[in-house]
């Protein structure tokens, strides 16, 4: 766990109370209102960055990141999200009061312990999580309190562990090269591109380039971009109306059949089976 950081904690037996959930989607100038809730609220940023300070600490919540709003502390926007932003959210309430602590402070036993703002390690699951969440909050069914609760309980516990794990699974820096190769193909995926444009956009040799990528990531340039593009929509797929044509063709698929295949093969489902997993239309 991170040095310096602000961590929240509870030992509760019972399972968390689930109050109400949803997804937040703003074009661009979304100001977070000023608030002090008598419960937890924890988002997680799907697209864009939330700006939110929560008592006077500021912090900058950007895409795959998490919150952690403590009851009975005041939070608020500082200043306006610039761009597209969407994040999921969701208010609960516990038996036991959430303790704050850090480093030393932090208790030897804990039902849950998230940090104030943390990075989720895996994006699919927590996301995964998330919707399954939302779907359970819009059905009407016998046991939708207790599918409710256990589902809030199953995500608190999947950024715990991840919490925990963060100091173990920690993986040396990537070189500046290979770091500066994966930036700019999450920037460029949506384009047709080819591993010279990718290696003379950061002014390296292509086959050195390559070498060094497969090295360091244990991927190729191409099946980093391939990922990359299958990551890009999933996002689409669960962000609202968007046909899965739509989104192949938006993040870089020229071939609708390929793309079906490939996200197939990535992610052991199809992209509709993926669509409506979680998502309720």
């Amino acid at each position: 766990m991170e040095n310096g950081t602000r961590y929240f904690y509870v030992c509760d037996k019972n399972l968390p109370e689930f109050y109400v959930c949803g997804n937040l989607i703003s074009e661009g100038g979304f100001v977070h209102c000023r608030r002090r809730f008598d419960c937890n609220v924890l988002i997680f940023v799907l697209e864009g960055t939330l700006p939110i300070t929560q008592s006077e600490r500021r912090l900058a919540v950007s895409e795959g990141q998490y919150v952690f709003l403590k009851a009975g502390e005041e939070h608020y926007g500082h200043r306006a999200a610039e761009g597209r932003l969407s994040y999921m959210w969701v208010h609960f309430g516990s038996g036991t009061d959430w303790e704050t602590g850090g480093g030393e402070a932090l208790p030897g036993s804990f039902s849950y312990l998230l940090p104030e703002c943390g990075t989720a390690e895996n994006l699919r699951r927590v996301g995964l999580l998330f919707h399954q969440l939302l779907d359970y909050s819009r059905q009407e069914e016998l046991y939708r309190r207790e599918l409710l609760s256990c589902s809030l309980s199953l995500l608190l516990m999947e950024l715990t562990q991840e919490a925990l794990d963060g100091g173990k699974k920690a993986k040396p820096a990537a070189s500046p090269v290979v770091f500066a190769a994966a930036e700019w193909i999450k920037s460029n995926c949506h384009r047709q591109l080819s591993v010279s444009e990718i290696a003379e956009a950061v002014h390296y040799n292509a086959e050195y380039l390559s070498a060094l990528f497969k090295k360091e990531t244990g991927l190729t340039l191409i099946r980093y971009l391939n990922r990359t593009r299958i990551d890009v929509a999933k996002r689409l797929l669960l962000s609202g109306s968007i046909s899965i044509k739509e989104a192949a063709y938006s993040c870089g698929f020229t071939d609708e059949k390929y793309f079906m295949k490939l996200f197939k093969r990535l992610e052991g489902m199809t992209p509709l089976e993926y669509k409506s997993a979680f998502y309720k239309k």
